[in-house]
């Protein structure tokens, strides 16, 4: 009997350490970001960031090899494929390198800095895979994307890279220290210069200069802005058509947005089957996207097209919100009441076990055909002709990723969405985070006067928000399900936070939103604020923050819209002179550049024309806001419930229209606003 137990004890030591020969494990595998999880069992002895890291890089005199990527990151797959799985490229990393990765949702301060490095030393934009080389004292001395790893359309390849590094600081390390500190010497002048920029008043013309910037490189015939890679740039849209709310505007401002949102509608970068936006269009007509699903995007995107619908009155903007919610539900909604963070671009292809990018969401002609005439779909080929079908295909395996290019059938659409439910659904990151579900609440909340139902969606997501990503009283940054959160909350999880909690107030006019946002207002002042400028994170590692957005609105502009929003429903003066602050500090990008930074162009508008609060007692402060966002066309109107019976308009300073009944109100309103 003992024999058998030392024989069966061998043979389980046996199979563990062939399990081991065959999936390496690194450090990260004691990490919860799925996207570190992904590379726990890569052959690179990659380490999370942190002091152990850094420590190892300095005791074994190493340069770092710093990854940033994230979970549903198209490239960043691809370089894990070519070389982080590859025995070679591993075995010249973990002799030669420290080799460190980052998940950029998790720490996008991190994240932040380093594609300012990439800018500074390649003089172009940067994206993901962010591959970073640093001196073991962390100073940056060679930045780049994705890097195959052979040599590939004259680009050197990541194994040629690493070994002429290698080679180099064994030899000539000082070349390499003496161009890290150049580089770390032009990081610190450009900061200085930020700090030294001088505040200015903002005047009129920001708005006339950011419509006539808009213009000036606008996509007439496909809408839009740029060319290929094209991104939808929702918080322009949204600027636009709230700028052309204000008397006097240019008509062509309501006019580039609507043909955007035309154009996106009816292109590959919406998905024609179940509803929800992709991420970017690969090409300058919208028609074959990108396709990750971000949180972030479809979120702004509801909010623009919302706001389209309740401008023009057309049911295909609201049936564009409608589905995009539909989708988000779907796929994307965690029983904690909180939503998910992205979707992955590839997906798996059953018949190869192979995953591709957009088979979950691509067709094949023939088989498409057939299952459209087992449904007794009549002129099936020209129905799916309408979609963008060729027997070509549109992308390289020859499968077509819908488009419109005639009438939309929803026949057609059911069919093509049981198709997919036989398909794995792309992988999706269930990252829970405060400040995507933040935005994604106030799209909801905009998008209420559309249905009431998303009111009630998006005041069950602020909710979750203060029960799942409140830890120990302090806001948290994101949290995987059914964990408890570890990484505190940046300035953008409060900015957001803060705005989703206003529009939470004027849902239901419970005051605890209120106080609850005005308290997290103060809590981020104390938190970000520091030596006069506003960061975007604590500690030692965090950035200065400015009015321009990246993948989505800037975190500081909708901080001042937040301040002057408050200040007007509250009479807070000092919130209003914070606001104010904000703006003036980065007035130079608004005089510039104001298409850059359009959240803060809206900011400095309000802060310009003023806010307006209209006031009526609780029980008919919901039909005045009904009324009033029907017959009145000016962006900048709160709403508050009050004890005084009349009806009440005031700005910050005064009131100046009052009435006992809501007809004559809103009529003397309206002359007045004009």
């Amino acid at each position: 009997m003992r024999v058998l137990k030392v024989v069966f004890c061998s043979f389980l030591i046996f199979s563990a350490a062939m399990a081991a020969e065959k999936e390496p494990v690194n450090a990260l595998i004691r990490e919860e970001s799925p996207y570190l999880q992904q590379h726990a069992h890569n052959p690179v002895h990659w380490m999370p960031w942190g002091e152990a890291a850094f420590a190892k890089a300095r005791k074994e005199n190493k340069p770092i090899f710093l990854s940033i990527g994230y979970s549903t990151c198209h490239w960043c797959h691809v370089m894990e494929r070519e070389s982080f799985e590859n025995p070679e490229v591993a075995k010249v990393l973990n002799r030669y390198f420290v080799a460190v990765k980052v998940d950029r949702e998790e720490k996008p301060q991190i994240d932040r800095y380093y594609q300012n490095v990439h800018r500074l030393i390649t003089r172009r934009a940067g994206g993901w895979p962010l591959t970073i080389l640093l001196t073991p004292d962390r100073k940056p001395f060679f930045a780049a994307t994705y890097i195959p790893r052979e040599d590939r359309y004259g680009q050197t390849g990541l194994l040629k890279l690493l070994r002429a590094v290698a080679a180099t600081w064994r030899t000539k390390p000082s070349e390499i220290r003496k161009y890290a500190d150049r580089v770390s010497r032009a990081l610190r002048r450009l900061e200085a210069q930020g700090e030294e920029a001088k505040p200015a008043p903002i005047g009129r013309r920001v708005e006339r200069e950011f419509v006539r910037q808009a213009k000036g490189g606008f996509d007439s015939q496909h809408g839009g802005w740029g060319g290929a890679p094209k991104f939808p740039r929702a918080a322009t849209l949204v600027a636009l058509l709230q700028l052309s709310r204000l008397e006097g505007s240019d008509p062509r401002e309501r006019a580039m947005a609507l043909r955007t949102l035309d154009a996106m509608a009816r292109g590959g970068i919406y998905d024609q089957v179940e509803g929800g936006f992709f991420r970017y269009s690969t090409d300058a007509r919208w028609r074959i996207p990108h396709f990750e699903k971000m949180l972030y995007t479809n979120a702004e995107l509801i909010e623009a097209y919302a706001l389209a619908a309740r401008l023009t009155g057309k049911a295909e903007y609201r049936r564009i919100v409608r589905e995009t919610v539909d989708d988000l539900l779907a796929h994307y909604r965690d029983p904690s009441g909180l939503f998910y963070g992205a979707s992955d671009a590839d997906s798996l292809d059953p018949q190869t076990g192979k995953k591709e990018e957009g088979y979950y969401f691509s067709y094949d002609e023939t088989e498409t055909l057939e299952a459209l005439q087992k449904a007794d779909i009549p002129d099936a080929k020209a129905k799916l002709a309408a979609y963008g079908m060729s027997s070509g295909g549109n992308l390289p395996d020859f499968r077509t990723h819908l488009y419109l290019k005639g009438k939309r059938n929803e026949a057609v659409r059911k069919v093509l969405a049981r198709m997919r439910q036989s398909r794995p659904y792309p992988f999706i990151d269930r990252k829970l985070q405060t400040g995507w579900n933040a935005l994604l609440a106030h799209a909801l909340f905009s998008a209420a006067a559309l249905d009431p139902r998303y009111a009630c969606l998006g005041r069950e997501t602020v909710d979750a928000i203060l029960k799942e990503l409140v830890y120990k009283g302090r806001l948290m940054h994101q949290k995987l399900p059914g964990k408890t959160p570890k990484v505190p909350a940046l300035l953008e999880d409060y900015s957001f936070l803060v705005s989703a909690l206003i529009d939470a107030y004027e849902a239901n006019y419970d005051t605890k939103y209120l106080r609850k946002a005005q308290a997290l207002l103060d809590e981020a002042k104390r938190r970000f604020y520091r030596e006069g400028r506003w960061m975007d994170a604590e500690g030692n590692f965090s950035n200065p923050l400015d009015l321009e957005g990246g993948s989505y609105r800037s975190a500081l502009a909708v901080l001042a819209q937040d301040y002057l929003r408050l200040a007007a429903l509250e009479e807070n003066r000092d919130d209003q002179a914070a606001a104010r602050q904000i703006l003036q500090k980065h007035s130079a990008v608004l005089r510039e550049y104001p298409t850059a930074a359009p959240a803060a162009v809206l900011a400095a508008v309000a802060l310009q024309r003023g806010y307006v609060v209209l006031k009526a007692p609780r029980d008919k402060i919901a039909a005045l806001r009904r009324e009033a966002e029907e017959k009145l066309d000016y962006p900048f109107l709160l709403f508050k419930a009050v004890e005084d019976p009349l009806y009440q308009a005031c700005r910050i300073d005064r009131c100046f229209v009052y009435a006992k009944e809501m007809t004559p109100f809103l009529r003397n309103l309206e002359k007045s606003l004009k």
